[in-house]
């Protein structure tokens, strides 16, 4: 679950795009299924994830975590070049084009409704791909920074839960950082300066977690990372060099601003005994950014 790059160029109108796991727009080389409403909207399915189940359960392929959809609900899958769709007794039923199916093959453009998601079949060239690109960029991430939002944190945080339950001893952590005395800056220099202080620093917190974590602003002067596959003690070390380089930055901002130096404080948490949902572990996490603000700011707890 990379983080991905943020690209600010124009895109060209006759390109074709789709969004690739990080969330970026890239080339469609062959066809694909999109989420166009429900959990998981601008996601896609690929010819490479192919034979691929579609359910809410831990086992499926393609998750979407809603209880309208069952488990195992239905099954996408390639037969000499044509694209199949096949229903896995669902509770709900699988509807292409709202219609119940048992089976059958997929048309550019069919719709397939699986509880209250849906999925649109893309044909290869597709130019719809290019305004799905564009509305899932607008739906995961932050305005301000260009970094992924508390939804996708949330979306991946699930996605990873999912996956540990396959998986029991694979570790998880998360952590959650908030910029020491912000208010303070926003009151000395003004909003504007607050603003680029923000954009700033998530640059700098994007150049120095790994490929592998999934980094987010969650709202106002708070980050969160998520750090698959990492107990606390690797995790301590990523937040440790992360308050690290924040306070030895620089921020380029208005001569005469006064911000002075920026800090961070870091509250860290292991997905452990007693947790069972997404929520539990933000809490934890929380609750150790307290502890940090409270014993004085500009450091790791957790």
């Amino acid at each position: 679950m990379a983080q991905g790059s943020r690209s600010d160029e124009q895109t060209d109108p006759c390109t074709l795009l789709i969004v690739n796991d990080q969330g970026d727009a890239v080339e469609p080389r062959s066809a694909c299924l999109v989420v166009i409403r429900g959990e998981r909207l601008g996601e896609r399915i690929e010819p490479d994830a192919l034979p691929a189940v579609i359910g809410r359960g831990s086992d499926a392929d393609f998750r979407i975590p809603s209880p309208s959809v069952s488990r195992r609900h239905c099954r996408v899958l390639q037969d000499r070049g044509t694209w199949w769709v096949e229903d896995l007794r669902s509770t709900n039923l699988t509807l292409v084009n709202e219609h119940p199916i048992d089976r059958r093959p997929l048309n550019d453009g069919d719709r397939i409704r699986v509880g209250d998601s849906e999925l649109k079949f893309l044909a290869a060239g597709s130019t719809e791909a290019i305004y799905l690109a564009k509305l899932h960029e607008h739906v995961i991430r932050d305005e301000l920074t260009g970094l992924h939002n508390r939804r996708h944190l949330m979306a991946g945080l699930d996605d990873e839960l999912a996956r540990r339950r396959q998986r029991m001893d694979s570790p998880l952590s998360l952590a959650i950082l908030d910029v020491d005395h912000f208010k303070a800056i926003n009151d000395r220099a003004g909003h504007l300066v607050g603003d680029e202080v923000l954009r700033q620093l998530a640059r700098l917190l994007e150049g120095a977690v790994r490929e592998t974590d999934l980094l987010a602003r969650i709202g106002g002067e708070e980050f969160a990372v998520l750090m698959p596959d990492s107990g606390l003690a690797p995790a301590r070390s990523i937040c440790e060099r992360l308050r690290s380089a924040v306070e030895r930055a620089e921020f380029a901002v208005a001569a005469g601003s006064g911000i002075g130096t920026v800090t961070v404080s870091i509250g860290l948490a292991e997905w452990g005994a007693g947790m069972n949902e997404a929520s539990d572990l933000l809490r934890a996490a929380d609750a150790e950014l307290y502890r940090a603000k409270r014993e004085g700011r500009n450091r790791v707890y957790g």
